[in-house]
């Protein structure tokens, strides 16, 4: 029987997962909250000690029967369907297959879903995820697959599309997967003008940096899930998308002002490289930025 196991190392954020069932993961990139790891399974029964993380796991693969051996737990894992295990408690699993099983491991800090907790005004220390087999969540299916894509593009959002989606991801949990039956997690509201001026401002002072959904909550002294709500109360637009389309507004201002490259205006407005400007571009004004220029 295999030991897959998970380091929660707050510097290093390591997986222990023996490196031949690995195929990628977010080691050393630097997701706050979160990490994941594509990963195939052993063909033999394996054991997960005691995380301190919580783990969910998306199945990609053809459906298999999946059973949790020290409490008999038991269900069909379909593609698309999810396996949450709450973090502290070890677990010893057995899979029918018929076919490669991969699957993709989503490791979220419990601070992530205590501060989303606290930010709705609602006790984190009462607060408990449910473990669960074989449910189907769409929302949560989508997050994963847009966290595994991200993965794939080689940071191509950014920390701050990272970190949104982690915060989507706590949401929903809380919402359908935990003890939790809190209304005020859907309550609207908005920033006052003297609280959203300043996020921005901050925004148009750093758009040529990694922005990071903490840091510019931190501006505004809010946490990150209450900022990234009402922020896009406040704008109609999520934080990273507000941000993508001011890097695409800024870059349009140099292309029409200056001669410099289209890699020094990507670098000049946040853009990792070229192609990562063309793509945003094009998906939003419908040209090219050669055209466009």
């Amino acid at each position: 029987m295999e030991s897959l196991s998970v380091k929660d190392d707050s510097l290093e954020r390591t997986f222990d997962v023996p490196p031949e069932h690995i195929i990628q993961s977010s080691s050393g990139k630097g997701w706050n909250a979160l990490d994941i790891a594509e990963v195939i399974h052993p063909h033999d029964d394996f054991v997960l000690p005691a995380i301190p993380r919580h783990v969910l796991v998306v199945n990609l693969g053809s459906p298999s029967q999946i059973r949790e051996q020290y409490v008999g737990r038991q269900g069909l894992l379909k593609t698309g369907n999810l396996v949450i295990m709450p973090a502290g408690a070890p677990s010893n699993w057995h899979l029918e297959r018929e076919e490669e099983v991969r699957h993709l491991h989503l490791y979220l800090s419990p601070t992530l879903i205590q501060n989303i907790a606290a930010s709705a005004d609602v006790n984190p220390d009462r607060v408990e995820l449910i473990d669960t087999i074989g449910v189907f969540d769409p929302q949560i299916e989508s997050i994963a697959l847009s966290l595994l894509a991200e993965l794939r593009s080689e940071g191509l959002g950014g920390k701050l599309y990272v970190e949104s989606l982690a915060t989507m991801l706590g949401i929903q949990l809380l919402r359908h997967h935990s003890s939790l039956q809190q209304p005020s997690l859907a309550t609207s509201a908005h920033l006052a003008r003297t609280t959203l001026r300043p996020a921005i401002n901050y925004i148009e002072e750093h758009l040529a940096e990694d922005l990071s959904l903490s840091d510019i909550a931190a501006v505004v002294h809010l946490s990150p899930y209450h900022f990234a709500r009402l922020f896009k109360e406040s704008t109609g637009l999520p934080p990273h998308r507000y941000v993508i389309q001011r890097r695409i507004e800024r870059a349009k201002l140099l292309m029409t002002t200056t001669n410099w490259s289209f890699t020094t205006i990507a670098h000049a407005v946040g853009f990792s490289n070229e192609s990562h400007l063309a793509l945003h571009f094009k998906r939003l004004t419908g040209l090219a930025p050669r055209t466009y220029r």
